[in-house]
């Protein structure tokens, strides 16, 4: 599998990549609102724009996959990791991993705890959970998550 950085034409195609997936991810978990919300804040032109003005990256997992992390002073932070279901098992988060652990820093990650299928994947690849966190995003929604760090 090819990880590289998005093109502009990546991003035009983005949320309509998304969309999916995160309907197919969270559809038993969140409800629709939620996600739909989700997909705009972090999808949307503007959106991206904002995270990018954070330092945010973004790189595609051949082509079915996205993979989204920002650099902090002591640890690389994975925000995004998102698999179409035909590419699952097919050990492309250990390469993305591997990828961001390059950079020489502690990988952390939050994860839906809800979202069983994810957390399995993290701590099979050496995350461990540090801490349950919830998330208040106004309107009655709440992103319940675990917060994991793998050390390098």
């Amino acid at each position: 599998m090819e990880i590289r950085a998005f093109t502009p034409q990546d991003f035009a195609e983005l949320y309509n990549f998304m969309y999916p997936l995160w309907h197919e991810t969270y559809g038993n978990i969140l409800p629709k609102e939620q996600i739909d919300f989700l997909l705009h804040k972090f999808f949307s032109p503007q959106g991206i724009k904002e995270y990018q003005a954070l330092g945010y990256e973004y790189f595609k997992l051949g082509e079915d996959g996205v993979l989204v992390f920002v650099e902090r002073e002591n640890e690389t932070y994975m925000d995004k990791l998102y698999l179409r279901p035909e590419a699952r098992g097919k050990g492309y988060p250990t390469q993305a991993f591997a990828f961001m652990a390059r950079r020489g820093k502690e990988l952390v990650l939050s994860a839906n705890r809800a979202n069983a299928r994810a957390v399995r994947c993290y701590q099979k690849n050496g995350f461990v959970i540090e801490k349950e966190i919830d998330v208040d995003l106004g309107n009655g929604m709440i992103n319940c998550d675990y917060i994991l760090r793998k050390k390098i």
